[in-house]
């Protein structure tokens, strides 16, 4: 018995669907949630990033054949910049609540221009209070 086009058009028509309905569930590239950091049993920030989502700390700049500087985001705890990503070292991941990676566009709309590097958005935990010798003092 073969199959007639409309019977097969018929057959094949619900696999846009079932492909829609299986990427409704695909994860962020740039969102790493808490419950992934708590799965990494990573100490830090950093380390967490560096297994979970590694694309992450890579460089955004292509540079050129003669010149090429490796830049890297800033990053920004609960909205407050506080520097490079080596401040993601000193951040436990029990304090981390979500990170996200944010492009150079965004970046500049919610901080201004010069971020061309994108800016590593870090929230933390509602219950944890912040430490960082980096931009931010206890001391108020």
């Amino acid at each position: 018995m073969w199959l007639s086009l409309p019977r097969l058009v018929g057959v094949l028509s619900p696999f846009p669907i079932l492909i829609a309905c299986a990427s409704a569930g695909a994860r962020d590239a740039n969102v790493i949630t808490a419950p992934e950091l708590s799965r990494s049993k990573a100490r830090n920030a950093y380390d967490a990033i560096r297994q979970i989502r590694p694309e992450m700390l890579r460089t955004r700049d292509p540079g050129t054949i003669v010149y090429f500087k490796a830049r890297q985001p800033l990053v920004a705890v609960d909205n407050t910049l506080v520097g490079g990503v080596e401040v993601l070292r000193t951040l436990p991941t029990g304090k981390v609540a979500r990170i996200e990676y944010v492009n150079a566009w965004v970046a500049a709309k919610r901080f201004g221009t010069g971020f061309g590097d994108g800016v590593m958005l870090i929230e933390t935990r509602a219950d944890s209070e912040p430490e960082f010798a980096a931009g931010r003092s206890n001391s108020r």
